[in-house]
């Protein structure tokens, strides 16, 4: 797997935008070859997303258990290939002005 980046703060995300040079409104990403896909089954962020905790709740837990269980999270791809993930919960709070930790 590549190195995926984590975005935990607002700017965490600011930077990836600017890294991405899609615009501040988002408006239109597909024209710097950006997509996302959302994964999960749990609406929260406390903490258990990504690719990596995912796989590792499949091992521990078994993958029903992981598809129900793990918190929803956005990949954000460019030219198809993975380069950040966020907590869907967390992308939503940001949206009203949270900040992260």
């Amino acid at each position: 797997m590549t190195d995926i980046k984590r975005i935990d703060t607002r700017d965490d995300l600011v930077a990836l935008a600017n890294t991405l040079g899609v615009r501040r409104d988002w408006h239109e990403p597909d024209e710097q070859g950006v997509t996302a896909a959302v994964h999960g089954g749990s609406f929260d962020n406390a903490g258990f997303w990504g690719e990596v905790e995912y796989a590792e709740w499949i091992g521990q837990y078994g993958l029903f258990r992981a598809d129900q269980g793990i918190e929803m999270w956005v990949t954000l791809y460019q030219e198809g290939k993975p380069v950040a993930e966020i907590n869907l919960a967390t992308l939503f709070a940001f949206a009203t002005g949270y900040e992260g930790e």
